[in-house]
């Protein structure tokens, strides 16, 4: 049998896919009249044109066509029980047939406020918002409002939203046209992992810098973790020049039930936290010490902090976060953690069989592989891997039953069992196998 070119095999999995998925196009065509692009959200684009779900259950997903995929999005880590948790959907039912919303304090927002200041060290007192987006936007406004100063500092590859102060990045392929350069000029940036850069900024600009936000690891950034030593550094610079830390765990917090700052053992002054704890429904979290947070509190100022919105507290997210919470315990995190280390296992065992010098890079039930020969601890690094193959390797894996996240992000649910990871890496080894003879001819780096 003749070996494949490059183009051979592009076609043969773009094809593939387009013959599996039919009803997807046709949605697609439709929704294109519509929303820009036939997707209202960026990430969810794809070439030759995105999937369309119909309905998800545990630890699948089924699309119109009637097809069953391992869904490991677990919508970008919004879902951590999988979907349809039993326990969630009937604390929503239960909750919403008494209303949804009262714009008033409620007893679903105590509870869910008292856990999680009872597991995250640093929180003594939350808000709730509706987005990661609104949970950092308003950390670093406390920060501003609390220090009276304006610059923040964040990490080369952090994302932490999209509101204008945050979203200009150096990150590869994001477009920030349309953000005004004053929105930006207070922002400065380092290297992640780069403790030597980060504490010449902190102390060069001290007397404006209110804040330094960093992920404790990057998640969108490609799940590239810190090297010994790192987040320690950053908590003992900011705390000698009298710099609020804020840590972004809206993504990293289900490594431990008290999120990376336990993991680590590095508490900041204010953390913001969401996915998994709105139980798949919308939430931002952002909190820290009394402190900080008083500023929001009449009782000890006469002029508070401003901080309203419509479906802040919503009670219905307030009970399908504390359901998903109360059983993502200890217990649970272990076994997720579990599979994630046996996932990894897998995966590095697969990328040897099949002569490859790739990477994963893991940490609990999160991980991303990487078309990249050396391992990874830089968000430049991040950007060097191979696009061509992870657009292949996605549409491949989808043909196979995976439902995967384009930039090779895998995450977890409570949901799945050793025996589906099992089966996970097969489908990926298969996909690898099938990405072979592409990356002999033009991405030879790549191999061992």
């Amino acid at each position: 049998m003749p070996k494949q070119t490059s183009s051979q095999i592009e076609k043969k999995i773009i094809d593939a896919y387009g013959e599996k998925f039919p009803m997807s196009k046709a949605h697609h065509e439709k929704l294109i009249n519509y929303i820009p692009g036939g997707a209202t959200r960026s990430l969810s684009y794809f070439k030759p044109y995105p999937l369309h779900i119909d309905y998800g259950k545990g630890a699948y997903v089924y699309t119109h066509e009637g097809h069953r995929l391992f869904d490991v999005t677990n919508a970008y880590g919004a879902l951590v029980h999988g979907h349809g948790d039993p326990d969630v959907v009937k604390a929503v039912k239960d909750g919403i047939e008494k209303g949804s919303q009262y714009s008033t304090p409620t007893h679903g927002q105590y509870r869910l406020a008292k856990l999680l200041c009872e597991r995250i060290p640093g929180f003594e007192k939350v808000r709730f918002v509706n987005s990661g987006t609104e949970a950092t936007l308003f950390a670093m406004r406390t920060a501003r409002a609390f220090t009276g100063r304006d610059k923040i500092l964040k990490m080369t590859g952090g994302f932490h939203g999209t509101h204008d102060c945050v979203a200009a990045s150096t990150k590869k392929n994001v477009i920030t046209a349309g953000i005004p350069a004053g929105m930006t000029q207070d922002m400065l940036e380092v290297p992640f992992n780069d403790g030597d850069a980060l504490e010449k900024a902190v102390r060069e600009n001290a007397g404006e810098l209110a804040a330094v936000i960093m992920e404790p690891f990057l998640g969108a950034g490609g799940v590239v973790l810190p090297t010994p030593g790192f987040l320690q550094r950053a908590r003992k610079v900011t705390q000698a020049h009298n710099v609020v830390l804020i840590f972004d765990e809206i993504f990293s917090y289900r490594v431990d039930t008290g999120g990376c700052q336990k993991l680590f053992g590095v508490v900041p002054d204010l953390t913001c936290v969401g996915k998994v704890v709105g139980g798949g429904l919308p939430i931002g979290v952002f909190g820290g010490k009394d402190e900080y947070m008083n500023i929001f509190c009449h009782e000890h100022t006469d002029t508070p902090l401003y901080h309203s919105g419509t479906f802040n507290g919503y009670e219905t997210v307030m009970q399908a976060g504390f359901a998903a919470l109360s059983k993502f315990d200890s217990a649970a995190v272990t076994a997720i953690n579990l599979l994630g280390d046996r996932f990894q296992a897998g995966l590095l065992k697969s990328f040897e069989a099949n002569g490859l010098n790739i990477q994963s890079n893991q940490i609990g039930s999160l991980l991303n592989l990487h078309f990249v020969n050396q391992p990874i601890t830089t968000a430049e690094q991040v950007q060097e891997s191979v696009e061509e193959l992870h657009g292949l390797m996605h549409l491949s894996l989808l043909t196979k039953g995976v439902f995967t996240i384009p930039r090779g992000l895998f995450i977890l649910s409570t949901v799945m069992t050793e025996p589906e990871i099992d089966w996970l890496v097969d489908k990926i080894d298969g996909t690898l196998k099938e990405l072979l003879p592409l990356i002999q001819e033009k991405y030879n780096h790549l191999l061992l």
